[in-house]
């Protein structure tokens, strides 16, 4: 019974493996909703890894319809924190520390023989909703990442209640999110 080098470090780079896989297992349920002041979300990181909920193409809730600009399509693609929509999925409901981001992309139209439709051309908004009941009173609040200009900021304060809130809390499907916009959220969960 001697001293076995290749067996002991196997054993060991196992249990590195191991501790790595837990490890990364429970950091992602860390909080994704970072403040950086009372009410100040710092911008999610890694969103772009989280779960993809779907993409819309011009859909917007407008009060006057009358005095809509020209369309000018965009796309809007929306992510949930992989905890959050875990539980959503087991539960029907958005757990407190829910952070869904709204990312909105320019569209392009291509029409040339052989090549027809529409594709997501530039990034120019970022807006996020958090729910946070103790730090908000109304469950949500609703955040936007980018400045006048189109560039990133790394945190934003939420917008008045008037501006998303009322909107959401009026049409949304479920808990003021537009599950009924998409199918991965409303057909994922029947309770």
């Amino acid at each position: 019974m001697g001293f076995n080098m290749r067996e002991f470090l196997a054993r060991v780079t196992a249990a590195l493996l191991c501790v790595l896989v837990i490890g990364s297992v429970l950091g992602s349920d860390k909080p994704v909703a970072v403040f950086a002041e009372k009410d100040s979300l710092s911008l999610p990181e890694g969103y772009r890894e989280w779960v993809f909920v779907g993409s819309s193409l011009g859909l917007r809730y407008d009060d006057n319809d009358e005095k809509q600009r020209p369309e000018e399509l965009e796309y809007k693609n929306i992510y949930i924190n992989p905890r959050a929509y875990r539980e959503y999925v087991k539960t029907g409901k958005f757990p407190q520390g829910t952070v869904l981001i709204l990312e909105i992309a320019t569209a392009e139209t291509k029409k040339e023989p052989g090549l027809r439709g529409s594709y997501q051309k530039e990034f120019v908004g970022l807006l996020a909703a958090a729910k946070d009941r103790e730090r908000f009173g109304e469950e949500w609040a609703y955040f936007r990442f980018t400045d006048k200009d189109g560039k990133l900021v790394d945190k934003a304060r939420p917008f008045p209640k008037a501006t998303c809130y009322d909107c959401h809390r009026q049409k949304a499907a479920v808990d003021n999110v537009f599950t009924q916009f998409y199918p991965v959220l409303r057909t994922t969960n029947k309770k």
